[in-house]
């Protein structure tokens, strides 16, 4: 069964709410369980087993992301796979594409990490991390949280995140038209939200939210990465060409205005 990054976020989000027991990945709480787990980690176990905390599936901030590999489905059992069994950290070392937190790629699914500890970035600025047993699985702040470095988990796969449109529905879509014309210092609207880039081209970086102009992090998605939203109104300020691509610069920075003969911006 092919593991993605939306079904690691999926997984993560009906975590929610659920207890942290450590050294879990995903089991049904039993006392039998508890007991097992007191005895191999004595000094993580010094509570009682609350009755309330019974027959739920329980993990660890690392078993968060077991529970997903090694489940087929949001309620069966886990497999153990050896292979995969990692610490936090091992798990931030096993990552081949990871960096530090302030060049975070807006994509939900990514890992990020504290020493000793993981979460699961699901999206507009929040994560979702079994945090300890007197929180269980929340759903926190990216921001503010003290997030040190970020990874792509080595045994799932994720979507490009170089794409101009970052909500592919029926409501958000580009439309298909004949190479439209665009004029310096003309205003134009956004036909779906749409990632601000560093540069002309998907080379180039996407900005974070926080080098957006004012005016720009007033029409932006989410709290980390810089996404115009559909409706928004742009000015242009240059215009680049790119192997039949057109990139418009405004006030914030780089968007795609025409892309892969789809109009983005009308």
């Amino acid at each position: 069964m092919s593991k993605t990054n939306i079904g690691l976020v999926a997984y993560a989000k009906a975590q929610l709410g659920k207890p942290y027991w450590y050294g879990c990945f995903g089991q049904v709480s039993t006392t039998a369980l508890y007991s097992s787990k007191k005895r191999q980690y004595p000094s993580q176990y010094q509570w009682s087993c609350p009755k309330n905390q019974l027959n739920v599936r329980v993990h660890d901030c690392i078993g968060l992301i077991k529970g997903y590999l090694w489940s087929n489905t949001l309620t069966s059992t886990p497999k153990y796979n050896a292979s995969q069994d990692v610490s936090a950290n091992g798990m931030l070392e096993k990552c081949t594409s990871k960096g530090s937190i302030s060049s975070m790629p807006d994509v939900p699914g990514i890992l990020v990490f504290l020493p000793g500890h993981v979460g699961v970035y699901i999206g507009d600025g929040y994560v979702i991390e079994a945090k300890g047993h007197a929180y269980g699985v929340v759903k926190t702040r990216l921001a503010g949280r003290g997030w040190k470095s970020w990874g792509k988990c080595p045994w799932i796969t994720y979507e490009s995140v170089n794409k101009p449109a970052v909500k592919p529905s029926t409501t958000n879509k580009p439309t298909t038209t004949n190479q439209p014309k665009y004029k310096v210092g003309s205003t134009y609207t956004l036909n779906v939200d749409l990632n601000v880039r560093k540069g002309a081209g998907t080379k180039f970086a996407q900005k974070k939210r926080s080098e957006l102009t004012a005016d720009g992090r007033k029409h932006a998605v989410g709290q980390t990465m810089a996404t115009l939203r559909k409706g928004t109104k742009v000015t242009v300020k240059s215009i680049k060409t790119e192997n039949g691509n057109i990139w418009l610069e405004i006030p914030s920075g780089w968007v795609a205005a025409y892309y892969n003969k789809k109009t983005y911006i009308s």
